[in-house]
């Protein structure tokens, strides 16, 4: 058996394209007195990954150069396992990389029930994504029944799901994002009240027009330009959680740096999100979201590509704004 692994053809400039990558061929890695093997099933591809790229990231400090495997989390059964609290056939998430298969140590690894959700579920509605919109929703924004609640990226597995926790609380959501295709999806399967297209003319008057009292809380994945925009429905001493930049994850040099002046006028709280800090919150939030996702009141939307070699591709699809869901390479067979 071989290994297979994605490496950056060169350094990445601006949006990434298919052929900034590569696949290579390589012997199947051997696990040490403490290790594990893994067979990679479901790859994790996210927007921070850009950002790590490039050592703007605190997942990835250091650029990414020419033969360079980018990180990422991996969802995979043990094949041999070395390690005391591991056994072959136990399923893992662990951060395996873009790759086939992966050895860890037990660090940042946890092995995971495929009784209680999907397998692919567990890197994204019941993985980082979805710890992500819990810790926006359930503990810094602490939303409570009759708000509003305002979404960029409402179709991504953060957004889609920081909807879905605000509407059980008792709350309305309202999303933006960036066709009415995907629109129409956040409304029809993710409860949203509305949605607004930012792509279209006159985004501004279509979002107030969907925001006639305002909104209490704004969660931000994007940042620049889309942020100050939301701060023109805020309602005076409203909430916004900062939480992404997709606007400067390709290239910061465009992105528009924040008028304060903003956020004084509505006397705006503002709070940055870094989803570490809630993981001490994960047991409770993985039953809460399991739950969900039993009787129907949560929901998710993937967004696949099927075998390492489209890895690129799909990465630079994502990066271009054009998945539906969560984004996800198949490496094999559950």
């Amino acid at each position: 058996m071989r290994n297979h692994k994605v490496v950056l053809n060169r350094s990445l400039v601006g949006v990434p394209d298919p052929a900034d990558f590569r696949v290579v061929d390589e012997a199947l890695p051997e696990p040490r007195d403490g290790e594990i093997l893994v067979r990679h099933i479901y790859l994790s591809l996210d927007p921070y990954q850009r950002s790590a790229m490039a050592g703007r990231h605190m997942m990835g400090r250091q650029p990414l150069g020419a033969g360079d495997m980018p990180a990422a989390e991996t969802v995979g059964q043990v094949v041999r396992s070395r390690h005391p609290d591991y056994t072959a056939g136990d399923y893992v998430r662990h951060f395996g990389g873009w790759q086939e298969y992966g050895l860890s140590t037990g660090e940042r690894t946890s092995r995971i029930d495929p009784a209680l959700a999907p397998l692919s579920a567990w890197l994204g509605v019941l993985g980082m994504p979805g710890l992500t919109a819990w810790g926006s929703i359930i503990e810094l924004a602490d939303v409570q029944a009759g708000q509003t609640v305002l979404v960029s990226a409402a179709l991504g597995p953060v957004g889609s799901l920081v909807g879905q926790l605000a509407i059980e609380r008792g709350a309305e959501a309202v999303g933006i994002a960036g066709t009415d295709e995907k629109c129409a999806l956040v409304i029809r399967e993710f409860g949203f009240r509305a949605c607004v297209n930012y792509r279209r003319d006159g985004f501004l008057e279509a979002l107030r027009a969907a925001l006639p009292d305002g909104a209490d809380i704004y969660h931000d994945n994007v940042g620049g330009q889309m942020l100050a925009d939301a701060f023109s429905v805020l309602k005076i001493n409203g909430t916004v959680i900062l939480c992404g930049l997709m606007e400067r994850y390709n290239d910061p040099a465009k992105s528009k740096p924040l008028d304060l002046a903003l956020q004084i006028m509505k006397r705006a709280v503002m709070k940055g999100l870094v989803v570490t800090d809630f993981e001490h919150r994960r047991p409770v939030f993985e039953a809460a979201v399991a739950e969900g996702l039993r009787t129907g009141r949560i929901r998710f939307r993937e967004d696949r590509a099927e075998g390492i070699a489209a890895t690129g591709r799909h990465f630079a699809r994502l990066m271009r704004g054009e998945n539906v869901g969560k984004s996800l390479v198949v490496l094999g067979p559950e």
